[in-house]
Parts: structure tokens; C-alpha cells; sequence
């Protein structure tokens, strides 16, 4: 077995993401994936029906804010994304819905039928935001591609507090740092309408608002601004095709059904991986200048490290890292036509829009929900998101059909649902059709007829995401709880990082999982992962390694198709809607 300069443990998105640059910046590379295939949380497969494909869980793709978009080329790969003119939908039982839209005059004429006060708000947030977009755009770039820093924290700061100036909130920079997301939101706006948009949106990042310090989170949600909300053509497994592509053009090696089972350290540094026995090489010793661990926080260092390597204190503080914030129960249907939400009477282009939020129609109820989440209780109303992701790309499934998922937030360890006591863990093969249900009925009430057009319906609980991918402990989509004690400086833990995001205190191991900011399709966390990486060993600057974050959205964005599944196979209100 060849030796590498570098090998990556997983072929998750950032993963991949941290490979592909360093082949491209001449590095030999090696991936070594557990799985059959790379991309565990960026799949799409046909769970049922031939032509119907689902996105088991990423959905919102927002590659086109990283600088990988430019930097590996990844529309020569074959990524195109596809979108809709409305980016984001907020419905509601009493007929009506606000929206958020990639023409900002269009999400604030959506905001003015719901309150012209608010939409006043949202008009000075929107000018303000204009006249100091080089200030935006440097600390948005900082905030999700650069380590963080009391520096950053101090420009932010600044940044609000001129923000609420112009705004004209009796409230300084310093103390949105102090509030949590729901009382900010209260802060800003008077109908819950427009409160709740960007409420449902943090829920979309799971950095919750219920938690302190997650102020500033909604501070930069709260503007409603235009956003990458993206699906690709094919699904979101083609995010995935374009990295591995990518990867191996530049000469870098993919083995997949390769678990690992231990790092191997030599003289205090890192210095390879070794293959379990069940592996397709068993028990394989593969030697690397640098290893890279995209598995999550305690397999790397419990697991693959373990006590005789660095000790039992960092052992016992790993084990107690946080995974147990509210995760995803998802229900996948293919249907044989069009949703048609109820509200689509008040505002037609609700129809236009493909990604959304259904339930939880004050802050107090979404507090409340996330608040049971915490403790372990399946709120008794159910909220969440929708993704109809053919209204952006036809391709997804058959001619005049379309496929929907819509997820809640659960406590992925439940203890109690509607006055039954649960066990747990060990509950969610009795819950997934009892809350697939509770879910459909729901849905049926903002969106009459839907269970008429139901072809078939899939349930995906936080047990069957661990199932899938074993690195996702109990369900987490983002690599462990984004906390305030695992969040920012302190991501994962303190101490873990040594400098920068994923130098680890072990020389020679570096981590693409569990780190700052949070696991996503923004691909930062193999971005930084694959920085820090070239910064080390020489080969950062590579003329092509310039392109900055965001700006690949900023100069495309008028060019990516929208609302493909609108005009063909929409419904009779989205029409009416694009007249």
C-alpha cells in the first residue's frame, strides 16, 4: 500500500472538500471512506418509486458562498445549482405568509402587507446594510472562513451598534452579544408574522435561539437579505460528485469501504491510520506527513486515539462533548402534483418558493418547542421546515410529480411525547410512523389536498441518520451542539485546538469535523481545514488558491436558473403568482 502526504479519515462534503485542495495544491492525497460512497449527509437516492430522488438530508445548498466554488472549479464538475426567486416562505393557519425573496423590494413589499412598521424597520436594516456593504461583506467572509477571534468579535460589535443606531433600538452591540436570538427578534419587530421568519431560519442553521449569546446570529438574520438557497440538478449527492471528481482529477485516491480503526502516533505525532480489519485492505498501516480526521470528536480521539495515547483526563472531557441538541425527524414524500398552500390566496408566489416553514406561529411558540426539545419532550406542536426542491429542478422527479420533505426538531434521546413516557434512544423505531402522521396532518393543514397527492412517504428519525453515517452521533448534522461552551473560540472543546480551527494539540492530526464553524454545505470547515493544512506544509500560495468568500454568489447569482419546476408542472396559484 502506497504512503501519502496526507491522508483524510471520511469522505463527508468537507472532507472531501480539504482533499481536493490540497491535491490540486500537489500534495498526494488519500480519502479513506467507512461507507460505499462519499457523502454521507449530502445524499440523494431513490428510496421507493424509480424517478422519485430524495435528499435524505442536505437539502439548502450553499456552496456558492465559499470560496471552493471558484477555487476547484466546481461547475466544471458538474455542481448547477439551481434556485427560486423566492428564497424563503413563512405560512400561516389565518391565510397569510411572508417572504423572503432574492429581489429585496419583493421581501420588503411581502414584510409592508404584514406591518408597515416592520417593513419600515426592514428598510433601514436594508439601507444600512447597502451603504456599508464593504464592512458586510469583510466581516460575513471572516465570520464563516477565518478562525474567530476577539478582533471579529470586536468589529461586529462596532458593526451593530450602528446598525441599531440607524435602526433606531435603544440597544448597543454589547448587548445583543448578551441575548439570545427570541428576544432580539422581539426587539426588532412588532407582528409575530415577521418575527418568526427569521426565528425559523436559525432553526435551519441548528444554531437554536434559544440559546444565550445567539443575539448576534439573529442580528444578521434579521435584515432578511438576499441568500444562497440552493438545490443542484440531480439532487444535493451532486455537490458531492463535483468534490470527488475534483479530487481525483488533481490525482487524489479514493478507498472506499476503508474504515479506520486507529491513528497512528509515533514519537508523539501523528504519522498515518490504520485499517480495521473488516476493511477491503484489513488491517491496513497507511503512513501520511499529516492526517486529516473528518469523523467526528470523540471517535477521533476516543476510538481512533484512545487514553494510552492522550490520556484519561482528555478522555473523560472528551466523552461529555455535546451532541444531544434538538436533531431532525424527516418525512421524504414523492407526490403526483404540486403542493398548494392555503395561503397562497393572500400572496400567490408562496407557490414560487421551495424551501419553507410550517407551525410555530409566535417566538413564544417556537421557544417553547425548542425549550421541551431541550428537555427531552417531543413538543406537542409540531413545527418545522419544507423543502420542495422540484420546484427548482424538475429533474428530481418524474414529469408532473414533485417530491417534498418536511423535518422537526426532536430531542434525539426523547423522554416523553403527549403524556406517554419514552425510553429514549431506544424509542425511535416505534416513533418514525406514529410522528410521520402527527407530521402529515399537519402539513395538511396549511397545505389542503396534500394527502391526496401522496404517492408514498419516507420517515428518516436521528437513529437512522446514525444508522447511515456513524459519525453523526445521536442524529447532530453540524459535528456536536453549537452551544455556547462548544461554539466560537471554543469549538470543539478548549484546548482541542492548538491554532487557527484544526491544528489539534497532537502535531500532525488536523480536524475538517466538529470544528469552527459548524458542518455544513458552506464547506468551511474543510476550507479552513485545508489552509491551515497548506500553511504548514508549504504550499499555501498557489496562484489559483485567491478566490474570497461570497463573492462567487455575488457576481453569479443573477445567472442561476430559477423556478425550472414552476413553469412546467406548477400549480394553477404559482401561474397566477408569476403574471
Amino acid at each position: 500500500m502506497k504512503d501519502y502526504d496526507v491522508v483524510v479519515i471520511g469522505g463527508g462534503i468537507n472532507g472531501l472538500t480539504a482533499a481536493a485542495y490540497l491535491a490540486k495544491a500537489g500534495l498526494s492525497v488519500g480519502v479513506f471512506e467507512a461507507r460505499g460512497q462519499c457523502g454521507a449527509h449530502c445524499d440523494t437516492v431513490e428510496l421507493g418509486r424509480p424517478g422519485f430522488l430524495h435528499n435524505t438530508h442536505a437539502q439548502w445548498l450553499v456552496p456558492a458562498l465559499s470560496p471552493a466554488m471558484a477555487d476547484l472549479d466546481l461547475e466544471r464538475f458538474g455542481l448547477e445549482l439551481r434556485g427560486s426567486d423566492v428564497l424563503f416562505a413563512k405560512t400561516f393557519l389565518g391565510g397569510k405568509n411572508v417572504l423572503q425573496c432574492l429581489d429585496p423590494s419583493a421581501t420588503q413589499a411581502s414584510v409592508a402587507r404584514a406591518s408597515e412598521r416592520d417593513a419600515a424597520v426592514q428598510a433601514r436594516f436594508a439601507q444600512y446594510l447597502m451603504e456599508h456593504t464593504p464592512e458586510a461583506l469583510a466581516i460575513g467572509q471572516q465570520l464563516i472562513f477565518a478562525a474567530p477571534s476577539a478582533e471579529l468579535q470586536q468589529r461586529r460589535t462596532a458593526f451593530h451598534d450602528g446598525l441599531l443606531k440607524a435602526i433606531g433600538l435603544s440597544l448597543s452591540g454589547e448587548d445583543v452579544q448578551r441575548m439570545d436570538g427570541f428576544d432580539v427578534l422581539a426587539a426588532l419587530y412588532e407582528t409575530e408574522e415577521v418575527r418568526t421568519l427569521p426565528a425559523a431560519l436559525g432553526e435551519y442553521t441548528g444554531q437554536w435561539p434559544l440559546h444565550r449569546g445567539m443575539g448576534t446570529q439573529a442580528m444578521d438574520l434579521g435584515g432578511l437579505p438576499p441568500t444562497a438557497v440552493h438545490t443542484a440538478r440531480g439532487g444535493s449527492h451532486a455537490l458531492t460528485h463535483a468534490l470527488v471528481k475534483c479530487l481525483v482529477s488533481h490525482g487524489g485516491e479514493i478507498w472506499t469501504t476503508c474504515p479506520v480503526s486507529r491513528i497512528v502516533v509515533r514519537e508523539r505525532r501523528a504519522c498515518g491510520i490504520r485499517l480495521s480489519p473488516d476493511a477491503l485492505l484489513p488491517s491496513e498501516e497507511i503512513s501520511a506527513r499529516i492526517v486529516i480526521s473528518n469523523v467526528t470528536l470523540v471517535p477521533t480521539f476516543v476510538h481512533m486515539l484512545g487514553a494510552e495515547v492522550i490520556g484519561g483526563d482528555w478522555i473523560d472531557k472528551i466523552k461529555r462533548f455535546n451532541y444531544d441538541d434538538p436533531q431532525l425527524i424527516s418525512v421524504s414524500y414523492a407526490l403526483k402534483g404540486d403542493v398548494e398552500f392555503a395561503s397562497a390566496t393572500y400572496d400567490p408566489a408562496i407557490q414560487r418558493a421551495w424551501v419553507g416553514y410550517f407551525g410555530g406561529e409566535t417566538l413564544a411558540a417556537i421557544r417553547g418547542a425548542m425549550a421541551d426539545c431541550l428537555a427531552g419532550k417531543i413538543p406537542d406542536e409540531v413545527m418545522g421546515g419544507w423543502f420542495i426542491p422540484t420546484r427548482a429542478d424538475p429533474s428530481q422527479a418524474p414529469p408532473g410529480c414533485h417530491t417534498l420533505q418536511a423535518w422537526v426538531s426532536m430531542p434525539p434521546c426523547p423522554q416523553s411525547w403527549r403524556g406517554r413516557t419514552l425510553h429514549g434512544w431506544d424509542s425511535w423505531r416505534d416513533l418514525a410512523g406514529p410522528l410521520a402522521d402527527a407530521i402529515t396532518e399537519r402539513l395538511e393543514q396549511y397545505a389542503p389536498g396534500l394527502r391526496d397527492l401522496i404517492l408514498e412517504r419516507h420517515t428518516n428519525t436521528p437513529f437512522d441518520q446514525q444508522h447511515n453515517n456513524p459519525s453523526a452521533i445521536r442524529g447532530n448534522m453540524i459535528g456536536g451542539s453549537a452551544i455556547p461552551e462548544q461554539y466560537g473560540v471554543n469549538r470543539p472543546l478548549p484546548g482541542i485546538i492548538t491554532k487557527g480551527v484544526s491544528r489539534t494539540f497532537l502535531p500532525g492530526l488536523y480536524l475538517s469535523n466538529s470544528t469552527y464553524p459548524y458542518g455544513a454545505t458552506h464547506l468551511a470547515n474543510g476550507y479552513l481545514a485545508a489552509c491551515e493544512v497548506a500553511e504548514d506544509a508549504g504550499c499555501r500560495e498557489a496562484p489559483w488558491w485567491q478566490a474570497q468568500p461570497y463573492l462567487w454568489f455575488l457576481e453569479n447569482m443573477g445567472r442561476i436558473a430559477t423556478n425550472l419546476g414552476v413553469n412546467t408542472r406548477g400549480a394553477r396559484k404559482a401561474a397566477e403568482g408569476l403574471r
